[in-house]
């Protein structure tokens, strides 16, 4: 890249050089010539080239396709070149043609060559050291000709260096926030996701129907429902003489998808026997006598009062 521009920068000479050769002899002119480029070295084209002569406007037109601007300046003023485009940091730079002698009589002076590098605007970054102009070029008479104050450019090209990595950095720092961002967004959509499919879980949870029972499950049902009853099945007939009455007393246990109707029969205190009837949420019904199977006929016959 460096080879080319050097290689650009020897033929934008070679032809203001031949260009100021066609110039009358006596109207000698400053010729100067360079290339706008950007950050990453390639031509800036169609970039505004404006020049003031004395603080007044003397030309502007726009930079070719490969960047390149051409001037021819009259001695005895103040010059100022500035390079604008849309999205991109101005730059300048001034030229004092003032202090050359005997005009008319002179020889040529040497063609200066003034590259410029634009750079992008971005926002946060301090862009004021380029309020002063990149150069200054101006009429040395010890060497009777044109150049520009080495000094200076190298502080204001320090000052460029500056701002660039400032740039770097606010760039780096806008990517490593986006990126947070992205992730913080895309950890907020999974959490949404997951408790929108919590709760779909849950409202179908709620909503879905109860376990029809089947026959097929009717002694699991039979042994829970059993577990609720608490030692009437084991109960000696002497303790159930002491706790019931003669005659038949009903109790109802609602248990687990059944419904257990408990019946005591006391016989003249001297004999008890434990009824159940159970009546399971499938539609099925289970009779048993001291835990043994009997009808339902035969559980409503002998569950009859007969006190």
């Amino acid at each position: 890249m460096r080879q080319q521009i050097r290689m650009r920068s020897f033929f934008k000479i070679v032809f203001l050089i031949a260009l100021s050769l066609s110039i009358k002899a006596q109207s000698p002119t400053l010729n100067m010539g360079g290339t706008i480029s950007q950050e990453d070295k390639t031509a800036l084209a169609d970039a505004l080239v404006s020049v003031t002569r004395d603080g007044k406007p003397f030309t502007s037109f726009l930079t070719s396709a490969s960047g390149t601007y051409f001037l021819f300046l009259e001695m005895g003023s103040q010059y100022e070149v500035s390079v604008t485009k849309k999205g991109y940091v101005k730059k300048f730079f001034t030229i004092s043609t003032l202090g050359v002698k005997d005009v008319k009589e002179r020889k040529r002076f040497s063609v200066m060559v003034a590259d410029l590098e634009l750079i992008e605007n971005y926002p946060g970054v301090d862009f004021s050291a380029l309020n002063q102009p990149m150069n200054r070029y101006y009429y040395n008479a010890k060497t009777d000709d044109f150049e520009y104050d080495d000094n200076y450019l190298r502080e204001m090209l320090a000052e460029l260096k500056k701002i660039k990595d400032e740039k770097r950095q606010a760039i780096k720092l806008a990517q490593q926030k986006a990126d947070k961002e992205k992730k913080n967004s895309s950890l907020a959509k999974q959490k949404t996701a997951k408790e929108e499919q919590l709760a779909l879980e849950a409202e179908a949870k709620k909503n879905k129907p109860e376990p029809v029972a089947t026959p097929a499950a009717s002694s699991q049902k039979i042994l829970t429902a059993d577990a609720l009853i608490v030692n009437n099945n084991g109960e000696k007939v002497a303790e159930l003489l002491l706790k019931y009455q003669p005659g038949v007393t009903e109790e109802v246990i609602n248990g687990s998808h059944v419904l257990i109707i408990q019946r005591i029969l006391v016989v003249k205190n001297e004999m008890a026997w434990v009824y159940h009837k159970k009546i399971f949420d499938w539609g099925g019904v289970a009779c048993f006598r001291d835990g043994k199977p009997i009808t339902e006929s035969v559980f409503e016959a002998e569950t009859k009062n007969k006190s």
